[in-house]
């Protein structure tokens, strides 16, 4: 992934460290594993692969009609300094929590939209 633009940050925007992000990715998305899934033969399991940098929250087990389940719900990398927003399905924010962690929006790339709809959101990074 390429990116077509930079985003220039602000002095009052310091760029968040490596580890920073990674840990904060993580918090998140343990934080956002749900505590009563139903049905109760799903199970939400986090995928963290720190040294390429993709974190996921994997969605897997049977529904009562035994149809298979395995999907991810939350996907994020962290791709030269940034944090991508690859896929989520979940009903958090996941900006505005990594937001709150600390991480600057001008880190935050939301991946999982088109290039021209993210022109749309000036108050996160615009990656091509």
């Amino acid at each position: 992934m390429e990116s077509q633009s930079a985003v220039t940050l602000t002095p009052d925007q310091p760029m968040v460290a490596h580890e920073m992000c990674q840990q904060a990715v993580m918090d998140v998305l343990m934080e956002a594993i749900p505590k009563n899934l139903m049905p109760r033969t799903l199970q939400v399991v986090p995928v963290f692969d720190r040294q390429s940098d993709r974190y996921q929250l994997l969605c897997q087990g049977w529904t009562a009609g035994e149809k298979r389940v395995f999907h991810p719900m939350i996907h994020l990398e962290i791709i030269e300094g940034k944090v991508w927003i690859q896929h989520n399905q979940s009903d958090l924010d996941i900006g505005e929590v990594l937001f709150s962690r600390g991480i600057p929006k001008s880190q935050i790339v939301l991946g999982l939209h088109p290039p021209s709809i993210r022109q749309l959101n000036s108050a996160y990074a615009i990656e091509g």
